[in-house]
Order: C-alpha cells, then structure tokens, then sequence
C-alpha cells in the first residue's frame, strides 16, 4: 500500500531549492564609452558638473581608506537668538538681542565665562572680547557593562573671540582651533577634523546659553498670572473683554480658545481682525476623557451666527463679541462668556 504524504513533498521541493527550475544564462554585457565632444573652434564647452568626481587622491590610487570623507560638522543654532549666515565658512554664530538678555554684550560675556566654569574647563582672557582655553580633553567609552570606562582621545586648544556690530544688538561668536593633539601619534589633523573640533566646541556654548535662555523664559512664564483677559468698557460704554497681549497673539491663540468652547469659525478677516462664528455646543473630545480634562461650562449663549472683533487699545487688545444683527452683547452675557473663556485659557494653558 502506497501513502501520499503532502508535507513531506512539500518540504522536499522547499529544501531542493531552486535546482528545480535551470538557472537563467548569464549574457555578457558589452559596455560602451561615449566619446567625449569634439568642440568646434570658436566655441567653448559646456561645464561639467563635479559634484560625483572622485577625490584626487583616490583617482591617483589612495585607498579611501586612509583619507578623512566625513561630511563637515554644522553649526546647530539653537538659542532662539542665535542664527547662522548663509555661506559662512568659519566657526560663527549670530546673537540678536532680545527681551530675555538685556545688554547683549555682557550677557554674551557672562555666559561664555559660566560655560568654562561649568564644564571645568580653564582659560585665560588676554582681550577684553577674547578668551583662549588650556587643553580641552576629548574620551571615548571603552568595555561593556561593569568593566566600562573612559579613554582618552585627543586634546584641544581654543580661540573664542567676540564680533560685535557697530549697533550692539547683534554680536557674534567666533571659535578658532589654536593647538591639537591625537593620542594616537599616527592620526593626522585634517581640514575637515579641524572644523569638526571648532564648530563641535562653538555648539557646546551655544547649547549652554540656550539653556540659560529657556530657565530665562520659563521663569518669566510662571511669573504670569493663570489669565491676564479681564472684563472692561470701551469708549462707547460697550462691554469687552480686555487683554495686555499685542493683537497679533491675541489673534493666534483666540482660535485655539474658539474650538474649545464650541464656537465654530466660518469665516474671518485678519486684516479687519474679525472672526465669524457659528455657535454649537462644545463635546468633550476622546482625549479629553482619556486624559480626564474637566468638562467647560457651557457657553450661555443660544445656538446662531456672532461676530468677534478685536481692536488695538493704549492697554492691549479689547474682544467684542456681537450677535448675527451686529448687537454687541449685554454686561450680563458678557461676564458670563467671560467665565467660560477663564476656564478654557487655564484649561488650554493659553496665553490669553
């Protein structure tokens, strides 16, 4: 009796592989160089790109091996503040003065110092606008697990030079490499390593003063009260609501309070700054009950269409809010949606 196993068929053709089916013949490609262009006389040859041309080197028979082809490293201007000029070949960034740094050269001043005292790190001041690092060591972890430790690489020396502009707000920091040594005598300083070593140290002082500045910011931001919109009269005796931010934030940060308390835009005109408004109840979204945000008291308000204006003032910016006939709402109305908004701008953590 014959039995008619399927499986092991199965995992006999799996196993045979492919020397079921003949192998595909292998055709010999013929290539072919295109001559280059004969130029006629009088006339000049189009350029050729060299963006894929071989290194000179490796085109006279080093091995790549043995040369440096790691892309430059780039400034990461970080800081708010801090910008990078196109096409700048050295080690620079841009400081602007902001509200947050007060006199720009001194806060400059102070942070670089705090950077070296911070990171250990000596120097000395030969220039008022100058410092000039003793060795700056470099490591690399080496081992595994309880066995690892740090190894030194390299050394280096620093130029830090500050670039102020005639007008004081901009000032710039500049890193130059004055002294370098590999642990390893048989490594050579390239070009490319030597940018690397100044724009790596140039990042490390701008990442500090970013630091600085957003402690800065921070600090100022718990400064400010929960909501700075309060309940006014204009000059017409028309109730509003009232806030210290310029009308542009108002503008932005408005929508975002709008969708919270299910007032929906149709329209708007930012050049007039209006927004049009469709009113319907606000639900609690998915993530709000996942994340248990407490329900927003419902907007006392009948469903319709209303306007809300902005208008600039000595104070800030004052919010009117109209109905579909262009009928400003009542002192009553007004406190009421006033509530309602207080609780979305803490709820959103919006700065209104």
């Amino acid at each position: 009796m014959h039995y008619w196993i399927p499986g092991a068929v199965a995992a006999t053709l799996l196993l045979s592989g492919c020397s079921l089916w003949p192998a595909a013949e292998k055709t010999a490609v013929n290539e072919q160089r295109i001559a280059e262009l004969n130029i006629p006389a009088g006339l000049k040859a189009p350029k050729k790109p060299g963006q894929y041309d071989l290194p000179a080197k490796v085109a006279a028979g080093v091995s790549p091996e043995q040369m440096d082809l790691r892309a430059p490293m780039q400034v990461l201007a970080v800081a708010t503040n801090a910008r990078v000029e196109e096409e700048e070949k050295e080690a620079r960034v841009w400081f602007e003065r902001t509200e947050f740094t007060g006199d720009l050269m001194p806060y400059l001043q102070n942070n670089i110092t705090s950077f070296f005292s911070k990171n250990t790190i000596d120097a000395t001041h030969p220039q008022q606008l100058q410092w000039q690092t003793d060795w700056v060591s470099s490591y690399q972890e080496t081992g595994w697990w309880l066995w690892k430790g740090q190894e030194l690489t390299q050394q280096s020396k620093f130029n830090v030079v500050l670039e102020p502009r005639s007008h004081g707000r901009t000032i710039a920091v500049q890193v130059k490499l004055l002294e370098h040594k590999y642990t390893d005598e048989t490594q050579k300083l390239t070009p490319i390593s030597q940018r690397r070593e100044e724009v790596h140290f140039l990042n490390r002082i701008i990442d500090h003063i970013a630091t600085v500045e957003l402690a800065a910011i921070r600090e100022a931001k718990a400064k400010l009260p929960d909501v700075m919109l309060t309940r006014a009269v204009n000059d017409k005796q028309e109730p509003v609501m009232l806030t210290t931010q310029p009308i542009d934030v108002t503008w932005s940060q408005l929508e975002l309070l709008l969708e919270k308390v299910g007032l929906e835009v149709t329209d708007l005109n930012q050049t007039d700054y209006v927004y049009y408004l469709k009113y319907i109840k606000a639900e609690q979204g998915f993530w709000d009950s996942i994340w248990g945000d407490e329900d927003l008291p419902e907007l006392p308000l009948t469903a319709g269409e209303y306007q809300l204006s902005l208008s600039k003032t000595d104070k800030g910016t004052a919010i009117k809010i109209k109905d579909k006939d262009g009928k400003v709402l009542d002192q009553a109305t007004l406190d009421a949606v006033y509530e309602v908004f207080a609780a979305a701008i803490r709820q959103g953590k919006l700065e209104l």
